[in-house]
């Protein structure tokens, strides 16, 4: 005796998944967000730097602007208007040496960055989530490696602000 499954038409499966993933979209939209429903936009001010980079605070919130911005779950807005308000502090910057070659010489930096961070919710005056050490690190190439050229500081910078904003949009979207 032979077992054979019956024949399924390719279409009504497809149709089916089709219905079943329009179906949790409702009114909801494709968004993942578990925001609350009174939070429609957020605010990023200027962080605080207690570093010696002065460039670190400027770069952190226009990415974390952009960011939300391309996301479109919350429209960015001024502190007076906003929902909501995404803080942070940036605590430390740190470049290390992070490989050589064998004539000791530095080839890849290592770049940390840690931030206290937090988003409250200004209508409620409720801190949503905060975090008091988030970091990230990045490496960069200070020689030329592997036939690509020597790449700079501000390389390894934007590499670690690109992870601590996604940290940071992360939290404030999904982490409920």
């Amino acid at each position: 005796v032979e077992l054979r499954c019956p024949r399924r038409r390719p279409g009504g499966v497809l149709a089916a998944l089709g219905m079943l993933v329009c179906a949790g979209c409702g009114t909801y939209g494709f968004s993942s967000s578990l925001l609350p429903d009174h939070i429609k936009t957020v605010a990023v001010p200027l962080p605080e730097n207690r570093t010696n980079r002065s460039d670190l605070a400027t770069a952190l919130a226009d990415s974390l602007t952009e960011s939300f911005l391309s996301d479109q779950t919350l429209k960015v807005s001024g502190e007076r208007d906003a929902d909501s308000i995404v803080e942070a502090i940036v605590l430390e910057y740190r470049r290390e040496p992070f490989t050589f070659d064998a004539a000791e010489n530095v080839q890849t930096y290592r770049v940390e960055i840690v931030l206290e961070a937090r988003f409250v919710d200004v209508r409620k005056n409720h801190v949503i989530w905060e975090k008091k050490r988030l970091s990230q690190w990045a490496t960069y190439n200070f020689a030329a490696l592997g036939g690509r050229p020597p790449e700079t500081e501000e390389d390894g910078i934007g590499r670690v602000l690109a992870k601590l904003t996604d940290d940071i949009v992360n939290l404030t979207l999904q982490a409920w």
